[in-house]
């Protein structure tokens, strides 16, 4: 089932092994996905994600946490951007990036000129393109948790229509007929898939309470 972060990081400052394993395997493909979209290569990814850990791990990114000031996703965010930066930082393919020294021209420099922009928003307008990238990553990443949840407590015959129907928008009508079973046993199981994936969805509302999926409105 799904753990609160209050819960997971006070057993993770208690040195509890497993919550730390638990916290890579939720986080890491948070991590993968927005090193990408700054143009890391996976193994930079994996980096990036061992700086994360490191941190945590000393304590002092831990320390800083305080659920009553904001939101675990905010400080996270917040965790990952230094990170990131200061990796960014101090490597020569992206040495335009502003406290550097260094210059390139063509694709280089523009690459560098967005990941500039990304990382270091000129609050002109208000505007954040690195928080904006992720909580839009952060919101895919809980979906795919709860997806995840769901398919590890249904059986797979009744998973697989839900997602056939729900996450992959076919016809009700179509799967029926290719399954070979009534629309109406086609309804009944997306109704239980929904009503179990509500339930998971509304645990994670606890330390997420924006997070409510369209396709459960």
């Amino acid at each position: 089932m799904y753990t609160t972060k209050q819960s997971l990081l006070k057993r993770m400052q208690k040195c509890d092994e497993i919550s730390w394993d638990e916290f890579y395997s939720i986080y890491w493909s948070l991590v993968l996905d927005i090193g990408r979209k700054l143009g890391m290569t996976e193994d930079d990814c994996r980096d990036l994600m061992q700086e994360i850990m490191y941190d945590l791990f000393k304590g002092e990114a831990l320390l800083h946490y305080d659920a009553a000031r904001g939101k675990f996703r905010t400080f996270f965010g917040v965790l990952v951007r230094h990170k990131a930066s200061d990796m960014l930082r101090d490597s020569a393919r992206f040495s335009s990036i502003p406290g550097t020294d260094g210059a390139e021209s063509g694709d280089a420099a523009e690459t560098d000129g967005a990941l500039s922009a990304l990382l270091n928003p000129s609050g002109d307008n208000g505007s954040d393109p690195f928080q904006d990238l992720f909580d839009a990553e952060y919101r895919s990443c809980l979906l795919s948790m709860a997806v995840n949840e769901l398919r590890n407590s249904i059986e797979p015959k009744t998973y697989a229509i839900f997602e056939m129907v729900v996450l992959q928008e076919r016809s009700p009508k179509e799967v029926a007929s290719n399954l070979g079973i009534s629309r109406s046993v086609i309804d009944v199981y997306c109704s239980r898939c929904r009503k179990a994936l509500r339930k998971i969805v509304s645990e994670i509302r606890v330390d997420n309470p924006d997070f409510n999926p369209d396709f459960l409105t």
